[in-house]
């Protein structure tokens, strides 16, 4: 009657054991599924100081909008500046010099150009 007993709590003890590791490999998956889709905004300084570091890559960069003329523009950071290829994306309505935006797009160098794939501009 006692091995009866001894069984079940072998049983739950498993049983605790996989749930355990269950959520413990959810967590884990989870965090890897935030962390790569996170990509964080670089700066214009970061990318003109070190333009073979983001070439031919996808980046985000920060920055101010200058020289726009309806289309293609600098994104800038104090001295700092990269011309930006819009390409016949659609602009959005409160897009004028002196707005932070930040631009998604594939960074070519030399010389510093980002073709825009995406801009987000701040919601007033």
């Amino acid at each position: 009657m006692e091995e009866n007993l001894k069984k079940p709590k072998r049983k739950l003890k498993k049983t605790k054991i996989i749930a355990v590791i269950g959520v413990i490999a959810s967590i884990i998956i989870i965090v890897s599924l935030l962390s790569v889709n996170t990509r964080p905004y670089i700066k214009v300084s970061q990318v003109s100081s070190k333009p073979s570091k983001y070439n031919n890559k996808e980046i985000q960069v920060i920055g101010i909008v200058q020289d726009f003329t309806g289309e293609n523009f600098s994104l800038t950071e104090d001295e700092y500046s990269i011309f930006v290829e819009v390409n016949g994306l659609s602009i959005p309505n409160e897009f004028e010099d002196g707005v932070q935006v930040v631009i998604t797009g594939f960074f070519n160098s030399p010389p510093s150009i980002l073709t825009a794939s995406q801009i987000l501009t701040q919601c007033s």
